[in-house]
């Protein structure tokens, strides 16, 4: 018997070889690097057929531990200057092209897309200065849909929220409407999204695609009769600080296809705010151009809600990550057959074909660095030098280029820099 199970290892081993002997080796060429001086860089997106990139670009503020190390002089500069520019550290919304020429602008916001005739960007639109202050729901509180022509240099609203502010914004395969999502504060002062709407271009219909409804924040036990976590027990000591309830928490929106796919966590109550729950039931749903429940997982603990996910990587086929990244046929609504070597880093950005994948790796240390994977045998194809932080990683729908968002190593601390670099498949 161990004769047969060695003689098996062997044979898969030599299969392995030669499947990945028979794949040729590729190596991604450097197409651009873009960067804006004392600027943050984020949200890279590619336009549809994969000439142009929006992003956002953001005056660096330090914060945190950052901030800890750098000389009282360095916020006297940045505040008198906000004195004159009240809205200089806001985001910026930029399209550049592949040679690194700007070719749209639009201020303030964030969540970008470009349309599919590259003529225009939707994004979520920053009402209120967020120049020295925090991302938070409260700062974000009135953010609308604004659709900006690039041509006519004009913005219109799409959508307005009556509470909270709207964000993540999708051009829908019908050609006229926009999707997006509802958003709160759900976590203390931090917001997440809790439903999802959509809104046609011209100003017309608008429909509710995924409800948001609430209810008042759980009550922290007074009686001693439920033991909390050191967490809870913090937040529960804020009573002020608690956020409304919402039954359900919208933690990914993609499409995939012609379907607009939505992944909810429901958690059971518990005292305090929504990511409090110790326990969450995830689905996976599509809410446009039918709602319609794929997949309902087990209950899940509050690590496991960190980690959940989904990627489309063809019309019929994402994967999820549970444990590693798993294949999952939307057609037969079953787990298909797993072909490829476990990947069981969570940052993982799969290429829209599944045919390759970029990590960052240490995936929860810094410095750290980008790989390229061939999904199909694991094999590494290219490893970036060493960066200070990896930020963003994204890919162009034809699968002919990534981006990546990073800041360099040993760049000066005064000198803050994040670098946009474009690279090419052969």
């Amino acid at each position: 018997m161990l004769t047969q199970c060695l003689v098996r290892i062997v044979v898969l081993l030599s299969a392995a070889s030669v499947i990945a002997q028979s794949q040729p080796r590729i190596v991604p060429k450097k197409e651009l690097a873009w960067s804006l001086p004392d600027n943050e860089i984020a949200s890279p997106r590619f336009s549809p057929d994969g000439s142009l990139v929006v992003l956002v670009s953001r005056v660096h503020w330090p914060d945190g531990e950052e901030a800890e190390s750098l000389p009282e002089s360095v916020f006297d500069t940045l505040e008198r200057r906000r004195e004159r520019e009240p809205r200089f550290a806001d985001p910026i919304i930029r399209v550049v092209d592949l040679k690194g020429n700007q070719v749209c602008e639009a201020r303030y916001g964030t969540s970008p897309s470009i349309s599919p005739d590259n003529k225009s960007i939707v994004f979520s639109s920053q009402k209120k200065p967020l120049t020295g202050v925090r991302t938070l729901a409260e700062t974000q509180a009135g953010n609308d849909i604004q659709l900006f022509d690039c041509e006519k240099k004009q913005a219109r609203t799409i959508a307005g929220p009556l509470t909270g502010y709207f964000d993540n914004p999708i051009f829908l395969p019908d050609g006229h409407s926009i999707a997006y999502t509802v958003n709160e504060a759900v976590n203390g002062a931090m917001g997440g999204s809790v439903a999802v709407e959509r809104a046609e271009m011209n100003g017309g219909q608008r429909d509710s695609l995924f409800k948001k409804e609430a209810k008042p924040a759980v009550s922290c036990p007074t009686d001693g009769s439920t033991k909390l976590t050191p967490f809870q027990s913090m937040m529960c000591s804020q009573r002020t600080k608690l956020s409304s309830n919402f039954p359900t928490l919208v933690e990914n929106l993609a499409m995939a296809g012609d379907k607009l796919l939505m992944l909810q966590a429901i958690p059971f109550p518990t005292a305090g705010d929504m990511y409090l729950a110790s326990r969450y039931e995830l689905s996976l749903t599509t809410v446009f151009p039918k709602r319609d429940e794929v997949f309902s997982m087990a209950q899940a603990d509050m690590n496991k809600l960190w980690d959940a996910s989904f990627q489309p990587v063809a019309n019929d086929e994402v994967l999820i990550f549970e444990k590693y990244w798993k294949p999952f046929s939307l057609e037969t609504r079953n787990w298909l057959p797993e072909t490829t070597p476990h990947n069981a880093n969570h940052g993982s950005i799969y290429s829209p074909n599944g045919e390759f994948y970029l990590a960052v790796e240490p995936s929860r240390e810094e410095p750290s660095h980008f790989t390229l994977y061939r999904t199909a045998d694991g094999m590494k194809l290219f490893t970036s030098p060493t960066m200070a932080n990896v930020f963003d990683l994204a890919w162009s729908r034809d699968c002919r280029r990534f981006a990546v968002v990073a800041r360099p190593n040993g760049a000066p601390a005064l000198a803050y820099s994040e670098v946009l670099t474009i690279y090419s498949l052969p």
